[in-house]
Parts: structure tokens; sequence; C-alpha cells
């Protein structure tokens, strides 16, 4: 009896060693995920803002303004441009707004994606130090057991 309670401590220690160890390296890829997002955050967010349009150079976002209707805004948004009579908003805004809204929807892109890539980070970086000590404590009590089982 004494042998099969031995034999499922060891199975129950390794498969913990196991387990962190592949916690472990999913943790470390998003890591490395979220430090490439941190290092340059327009381009974590697919480079394209709330209204779909691209937001990595303001001439491209102002040529697809210029193209497209203009998105349903909530009444939540951050800038609400009246609907001029009998036209798009965004072919009557000038430059000099458009640049605004640009700005505006650039700066949310840019602030959202470093928070998630921060709380990525960190969370995955936790999780990490906590697998690792539950390792080395797992496997030092499996070494413990080792030379009693022997």
């Amino acid at each position: 009896m004494d042998a099969v309670n031995t034999r499922i401590a060891q199975a129950y220690g390794y498969a913990v060693c196991f387990i962190t160890v592949i916690v472990m390296l999913i943790a470390i890829k998003q890591v490395v995920d979220s430090a490439f997002d941190l290092s340059n955050p327009i381009r974590a967010e697919g480079a394209y803002g709330r209204s779909g349009r691209p937001l990595t150079n303001f001439e491209l976002y102002k040529m697809e303004a210029r193209r497209q209707p203009p998105p349903d805004r909530s009444p939540n948004a951050t800038l609400v441009v009246p609907r001029p009579v009998g036209g798009s908003v965004d072919a009557a805004m000038s430059d000099a707004d458009l640049r605004k809204l640009y700005d505006a929807e650039r700066t949310e892109a840019i602030d959202s994606a470093k928070f998630r890539a921060t709380r990525s980070l960190v969370g995955n970086l936790l999780l990490i130090v906590l697998a690792a000590v539950l390792f080395g404590i797992h496997w030092r009590w499996l070494k413990r057991r080792d030379p009693q089982s022997a």
C-alpha cells in the first residue's frame, strides 16, 4: 500500500512540474508579444481605428475619410460632428478638422493598445513567477522523496 501511495505522490509531483513548465512557455510567448505591442502600439491594433480608417498615416486616413461615408457615432463617442444637409460629414470637413479627428482616434488607439499590452505583460510575468515557485517547491519535494523510495 505504501508503494502505491509513493507512486501517486510521484505522479502528482511530476505532473505539477510538467504543467508549470508548459504554463511558463506559454506565458513567455505572451510576454514577448506584449513587449512587441508596447514597442509599437499603433501596429498592435492592426493600424485601424474605431472608424475603420488607417491610423498609420494622416494622408491615408484623409483619403479614406473622403471616400467612405462617415461612421455612425454612439452618444458616448469622443467627438461627434453634426451632419451637414445634403452631404457627408467628412466631405464637408476641412483638413484641420480631419486632423483633429485623426489625432484623437490615433491617441485613443495608442493608449488602449499600451494599456492592454502592459496589463498582459504584468499578468504573464506574475504567472511565470508563480509557476516557477510552484515548480521549485514540487521539484525539491520530489528530490527529497526519491532517496526515501530508493
